[in-house]
């Protein structure tokens, strides 16, 4: 550029100086110049001046060029850096979310305390009384890969055995309203079955979920949520196992849920409804079904029975014992508010037995050893129903809200952790909570032989029974990861497999007997 300049200087007094020799006065004509002309050096001198300055100027340009490739390269530096460097979830997380990928570590460890109250001391040897559980140990991972895919699995190392949590590969395309789910996962069962028991309210879930064997199968469902994330719709079939080491093929669960979450205001509502149809098994007698604590699979029989509130026995007070059903039906209903600081819940589930008739046989070819494990077996009189349900209400005296998420309940957000100086959250919860496992057709029923298609036996008064159960907790959330428990609750029983022994010197019939149990239990309970 400057060398231009120079050269357009140089033409133009050369210019000039040629202008004035056209108008000058005198035309008479000069002699050849005989020394050098003073404009020539005085231009070559300008060019040799120039060349250092344009040498500079190109080494700043190169320069400028190799700062702006640097300040390119740390910004991508710094890019890569923020990819490599987790977030904090209770454990790290990895993610590059541009490109769709993530990894998570999981787990949680809860250890269980308390005193199961024995009724009587006649009840003896029953695991009663003091005791101490893990009540889960669980280890796992989760994440997230390009295309809307997705995966989590969890190993149980609870009390000495192996089991498994939700292990599934899920499909849940950005933008889409639908998303699918494949694996061991939650038969679409209700509200608090399906939330995480890491923000339960209390240690245990309700009893009826406890006595229909609500619990996960390997299946595929499916789901559809709208644009404002307030109606859900998921729809599955599952086997009738879990992971295990069954052999079964032949049982099936059918299932469904519908959720309906609006806001009111600033406040959270839920509604829901859900169904299954589950077949049972009928071609392996001899499998162990590890979802049932290691007991003789079901196969063609089904039993309800449940705990007194507490997994710190194995002891149940209400128990139906095993009857000959082809397959059941449980329809039920939810319902949950939140309201700042107070929430309240209720679920209810009715369950309706497709048992076989009395004076059954089977047809001809068909060993009654493969579907029921033995030759004769319980048959009721009738199609006998059940059903349970609760009623909750609880309250933070520290200003939180509990949490809620896609229809389950989620993670409270501690608003003063402990870690800061606070104290963390505090909430008292109550409920009521009831079992009617007594049905006037399953204690009319009668022990049926398959092969003759006799059936005998005077009517099983201590079969079913009822439970009423009056809960109090208190959940200290010190960090968002982190909570402890401590509940009393107290059973009322009707009736059960019991009440003879307990009320031994009573009169009333053995379904009408009544006795009580209060159970005191603690936990300690951190995930991640």
């Amino acid at each position: 550029m400057i060398r231009k300049s120079i050269y357009a200087a140089l033409l133009c007094s050369s210019a000039f100086a040629i202008s004035g020799t056209a108008f000058a006065q005198d035309p008479a004509p000069q002699a050849e110049p005989t020394e050098p002309d003073a404009s020539d050096t005085t231009a070559d001198a300008a060019i040799a001046e120039a060349q250092p300055v344009d040498e500079l100027q190109s080494k700043i340009e190169l320069l400028q060029a190799q700062v702006e490739a640097l300040q390119d390269a740390l910004e991508g530096v710094k890019s890569a850096q923020v990819k490599a460097t987790p977030s904090w979830k209770g454990a790290p997380l990895f993610e590059d979310k541009e490109a769709g990928w993530s990894f998570k570590p999981r787990g949680r460890l809860q250890f269980d305390v308390g005193f199961v109250g024995n009724p009587d001391d006649d009840i003896r040897n029953r695991n009663l009384g003091f005791n101490t559980r893990a009540r889960r140990i669980r280890l796992g991972v989760e994440g997230t890969i390009p295309g809307g895919f997705g995966y989590k699995g969890e190993v149980d190392y609870a009390n000495g055995s192996v089991g498994f949590g939700d292990v599934i590969i899920t499909y849940a395309p950005a933008g889409k309203p639908f998303n699918f789910t494949i694996g061991n996962h939650e038969t679409l069962n209700g509200l608090e079955q399906i939330s995480s028991s890491r923000f339960l309210s209390f240690v245990e879930r309700a009893a009826f979920d406890d006595a229909f064997i609500n619990t996960r199968r390997i299946g595929l469902s499916a789901g559809f949520v709208n644009k404002a994330n307030t109606f859900r719709f998921n729809a599955g079939i599952f086997s009738a196992h879990t992971i295990d080491s069954s052999l079964d093929n032949d049982g099936w669960i059918g299932a469904a849920r519908a959720t309906y979450s609006p806001l009111m205001g600033s406040n959270q509502l839920h509604f829901g409804a859900n169904f299954q149809h589950r077949n049972f098994q009928s071609n392996n007698g001899a499998t162990v079904n590890s979802q049932a604590g290691g007991e003789p699979s079901a196969n063609q029989r089904v039993r309800y029975r449940a705990r007194p509130f507490s997994q710190l026995t194995d002891q149940r007070f209400v128990n139906t014992d095993f009857f000959a059903a082809k397959s059941d039906n449980i329809f039920g209903l939810e319902f949950a508010g939140i309201f700042k600081s107070l929430h309240i819940a209720a679920e209810g589930q009715y369950t309706v037995a497709n048992a076989y008739d009395r004076g059954d046989t089977l047809v001809a070819g068909t060993d009654p050893l493969d579907l029921f494990s033995t030759t004769s077996v319980f048959v009721p009189n009738g199609n006998p129903s059940f059903w349970g349900g609760y009623a909750e209400v609880g309250y933070y005296f520290t200003g939180e809200t509990r949490g809620y998420k896609n229809g389950l309940w989620d993670r409270t957000k501690v608003l003063k952790p402990f870690s800061k100086g606070g104290w963390g959250a505090l909430q008292l919860n109550g409920r009521v909570d009831y079992l009617d496992l007594d049905s006037d057709r399953l204690k009319n029923g009668c022990t049926n032989n398959f092969v003759t298609g006799v059936c005998t036996g005077a009517p099983a008064l201590s079969r079913g029974g009822k439970q009423l159960g009056f809960l109090a907790s208190l959940v200290w959330i010190p960090e968002d990861y982190m909570r402890f428990y401590l509940q009393y609750s107290h059973a009322q029983i009707t009736g059960g497999p019991f009440a003879a022994t307990v009320q031994s010197t009573s009169t009333k019939p053995i379904d009408e007997r009544e006795y009580g149990s209060n159970t005191v239990a603690a936990r300690a309970q951190i995930d991640f």
